[in-house]
């Protein structure tokens, strides 16, 4: 299959040719060489050790989960040990997936369209937030923290009061010189639970499938710029316990801290890469807003929760931050 015969996504800035299916609606015509190609690679015993190279990231809970390398002849290899590894080309332009004897290959595309797109991201020097991102009116609102969370749900929630879906999980962010501003990327929230209520708060219910990884899957309006500005970032605190939205604003030094704790990939032992993520995180949350949102949780969710925490936070945005 040549490249012109793939499907080509707009990604992250990214023009995206994948056999593998990635599962977004922002098909664009290719014009040109894509940024990346992904193609589907013979398949692979499962292995126990790393790959070859120098260390850049490895994750591990009760057993390894990934560990990414670069050989001598700078290739990269993420190896997520129980699915698949990817293998990259020096030029970061090419992508072999080698799926895992016995392992699902929609599990391995999901790691595809997310940590894979992640990592060039990062290799490339953009700077990527662990985030879900929603547009309204004309500038953009940015939902950062760790799975479970709430960012999916809080993008979700906003969208069913009409906002439109920037991207989910996923958030690259350039600077103009001014501001930030956000790229379009994923076109589908991933929700651990709660999908059907959500989708109760739509007045048409949006289309949903159920992912590889056991996740719903929910497809909304898509915002349209590739170059919203940015406007707030907020870090949601789920709290079944609470009646009332209630946002401050962090001091840099607090946002640093606190937006640094949620990069997309974990685990990086590289030194280069590390320090830019301190850096550009740094230039962020000098510009942009950090606020931390106590969000009163459910299911079921109050009526005009969205609403709130966007009155609230805008409100604060504009307060003096004390320093």
């Amino acid at each position: 299959m040549t490249v012109r015969e793939l499907e080509v996504h707009a990604l992250y800035g990214l023009t995206v040719a994948s056999e593998v299916p990635l599962h977004q609606s922002r098909a664009v015509q290719p014009s040109g060489e894509p940024d990346l190609v992904i193609r589907w690679g013979e398949p692979i015993p499962r292995r126990s050790t790393p790959p070859e190279g120098r260390v850049l990231a490895h994750l591990e809970t009760d057993q390894p989960y990934y560990t990414f390398t670069v050989t001598e002849s700078g290739e990269y290899v993420l190896r997520f040990y129980r699915v698949c590894d990817f293998v990259i080309a020096p030029s970061m332009r090419r992508v072999w997936m080698h799926v895992v004897d016995g392992a699902d290959a929609g599990v391995a595309g999901v790691l595809a369209a997310g940590a894979l797109l992640s990592f060039v991201l990062t290799m490339r020097r953009q700077l990527v937030l662990h985030a879900s991102a929603v547009q309204v009116g004309d500038s953009a609102v940015a939902f950062v923290g760790r799975s479970g969370m709430g960012k999916s749900t809080m993008a979700g929630l906003m969208c069913a009061d009409g906002a439109t879906l920037i991207t989910d999980d996923v958030l690259r962010l350039d600077h103009d010189g001014a501001g930030y501003r956000c790229r379009l990327g994923a076109t589908e929230l991933r929700l651990r639970k709660a999908a059907a209520e959500l989708i109760e708060k739509f007045p048409v219910a949006p289309a949903s499938r159920v992912t590889s990884d056991a996740r719903d899957a929910v497809r909304l309006e898509s915002a349209q710029r590739d170059d919203v500005p940015l406007s707030a970032v907020i870090v949601p605190v789920p709290d079944r316990e609470r009646t009332k939205v209630e946002v401050t604003r962090l001091r840099p030094m607090d946002a640093l801290i606190t937006v640094l704790c949620f990069p997309r990939l974990l685990g990086w032992t590289d030194r280069a890469v590390l320090d830019r993520q301190f850096h550009d995180t740094a230039g962020l949350v000098e510009t942009v807003p950090v606020l931390q949102a106590y969000v009163p949780w459910g299911p079921p969710f109050p009526d005009g929760i969205a609403a709130a925490v966007v009155d609230e936070a805008f409100g604060v945005r504009a307060a003096p931050v004390v320093r």
